[in-house]
């Protein structure tokens, strides 16, 4: 899979620009403010239907215009599709794909499975538990499913009317359930009423079947993916002794219906349910600590790109395609992130996946010492505009 052309129409400072994309390594070179980040942006937008960055989406609109428009090609193995999105100042957008419509932003991510690698990336280590929720989220959707799923058909929790193997059903249906049941807490708590009882314990047990087969994918996912994760993290930072643990958001050894019967009261008082899927985090520990507190920021990032390049990895081999899709990685200056010699391990990594990346950075020699001169293309960034450079 590989983005081959991109179109931005007033995005961010990206008045118009056509680009044709090398199914490899992109690397693209200008000052601060020049685009570089903003060609990323539309690239991650054009995949997922919003930005990378922590902004409302009107700002991804150029100033003095009225909307945006993205669109590209994106050819997965002897198949092209064309896919394009584009969102007004009302909040209003519209998808399509080989120019029929839909509001699914999920079959974009489909097509176009894409990874976000710069300054933010550490956040996912020392922010909200909720980027690492995404994070297993990102993986799960987009790993074949049979690869994960390969025992829960064993499982005695098989949820009516849904397929045990697909992560996206069981996602929305276990959010559906907890949002019913926080509804139930709320309005008991706020009619100072028992409710019914029975009517509760419903909705609980939907929801602890759908977050169990939930907790089983995520696991098997971690198991795949842990060993990966480890090779990463040596061949990037040489560090030692790091575990990557999964914690599902409640006791690995208590029954989560049970759960919600017992606390039921307590929920009811706070309004939400306090245990389930919705709870579940990603540890990383260095000799037994965890690593947000004992090592460097330097390591910090080494290990954050490790697990998002790890991702990357087994998405491409497992992918939802059958047999892998692929994967962009979106690298945002590499330069300021690590010093000659990580930078040098991390193009290398990148450039041995044989996946698409688009790489950006201030300067040109840095870059392409970086890769040692083995990169597809090279553009040159200025006030908003791109120009290809010759070898």
């Amino acid at each position: 899979m590989s983005l081959k052309w991109l179109e931005a129409r007033h995005f961010r400072n990206l008045t118009h620009i056509s680009v044709d994309l090398d199914p490899g390594l992109n690397l693209l070179f200008g000052d601060n403010g020049s685009g570089k980040t903003s060609l990323l942006e539309s690239s991650y937008f054009l995949s997922t239907a919003r930005s990378f960055r922590d902004t409302g989406l009107d700002p991804v609109i150029q100033r003095g215009a009225q909307d945006c428009l993205l669109r590209g090609k994106v050819q997965s193995g002897s198949m092209e599709h064309h896919i394009g999105i584009s969102r007004n100042l009302g909040g209003s957008r519209e998808i399509k794909i080989n120019s029929e419509t839909t509001k699914k932003s999920s079959e974009l991510a489909r097509l176009l499975p894409t990874l976000i690698l710069g300054p933010h990336s550490v956040d996912l280590l020392i922010g909200s538990p909720t980027l690492r929720r995404r994070f297993l989220n990102w993986g799960l959707f987009h790993v074949k499913p049979g690869r994960v799923d390969s025992d829960l058909s064993n499982s005695s929790f098989t949820a009516t009317g849904t397929s045990s193997i697909d992560f996206p059903v069981n996602w929305e249906e276990a959010n559906r359930c907890l949002r019913q049941r926080n509804m139930l807490l709320r309005r008991y708590a706020a009619n100072s009423e028992t409710g019914s009882v029975k009517e509760l314990e419903t909705w609980s047990d939907r929801l602890a079947t759908y977050a169990n087969q939930i907790d089983l994918q995520r696991t098997q996912y971690v198991e795949l993916y842990r060993p990966l994760f480890t090779e990463i993290v040596q061949q990037l930072a040489g560090i030692d002794d790091v575990t990557f643990d999964y914690y599902r958001g409640w006791h690995r050894e208590a029954d989560l219906m049970d759960i919600y019967l017992k606390e039921a009261d307590l929920d009811q008082k706070r309004g939400f349910t306090q245990k389930g899927f919705q709870r579940a985090d990603v540890r990383i520990t260095v000799s037994g600590q965890p690593a947000a507190k004992v090592c460097s920021r330097g390591e910090l990032k080494s290990l954050v790109w490790a697990m998002i390049l790890a991702q990357g990895s087994l998405a491409s081999d497992t992918g939802t395609s059958g047999g892998g899709r692929g994967t962009l990685y979106l690298v945002d200056d590499l330069s300021s992130e690590f010093d000659e010699e990580h930078r040098s391990r991390v193009c290398k990594f990148l450039v041995e996946t044989g996946q698409q990346v688009l790489l950006t950075g201030v300067e040109e020699k840095p870059l392409l010492a970086a890769c040692k001169n083995q990169y597809g293309r090279l553009f040159h960034v200025k006030h908003g505009e791109v120009e290809v450079q010759e070898h």
